[in-house]
């Protein structure tokens, strides 16, 4: 993602990371190298938290990134959580692991009402599983057995959403 200046139609240099906010949220601000107008991106703690499962580093490199950096990176210094998924998934792929634990539909220790699972369905195709995953995160912490409507909003007014 690149940030382009409104006035000098300049790319946006990173200036600073203005760090991890006590909710859990962080900003990054960007710079135009000709005029310095400045731009921040305020990152809310579920982005944050999924910047951070990518491994991605907020500001860039000092040098430029070289082709497939990241995918030679974890070829070469597998996690234990990717080589895991791999050894049990008979896949190869450093990312499975991110992508099946991201979108991993199976079943739940945890109730649904009819009322919940159709307000679920309304949310975004591709946002689903990972909106069951962070409610059902909720839930098992607050000690709930069934998410309802109530565990939803609870859960969305925690999340600041």
């Amino acid at each position: 993602m690149k940030f382009v200046c409104t006035e000098c139609d300049e790319p946006m240099k990173f200036d600073q990371n203005g760090g991890l906010d006590e909710d859990g949220s962080m900003s990054a601000t960007f710079r135009c190298p000709s005029c310095e107008w400045g731009v921040t991106l305020l990152i809310n703690p579920q982005e944050t938290q999924m910047v951070r499962s990518l491994g991605v580093k907020i500001g860039g490199a000092t040098v430029p990134a070289q082709p497939m950096e990241m995918l030679q990176t974890h070829l070469a210094n597998p996690s234990e959580t990717m080589v895991k998924a791999s050894s049990t998934s008979g896949s190869s792929c450093p990312f499975s692991a991110l992508v099946q634990d991201t979108f991993n539909t199976a079943q739940s220790d945890l109730r649904w009402s009819v009322e919940a699972e159709q307000r679920l369905e309304r949310a975004p195709s591709f946002v689903r599983a990972m909106v069951r995953r962070g409610i059902e995160e909720f839930a098992r912490e607050q000690g709930y057995t069934e998410i309802t409507p109530q565990v939803m909003d609870e859960a969305r007014a925690r999340m600041g959403m």
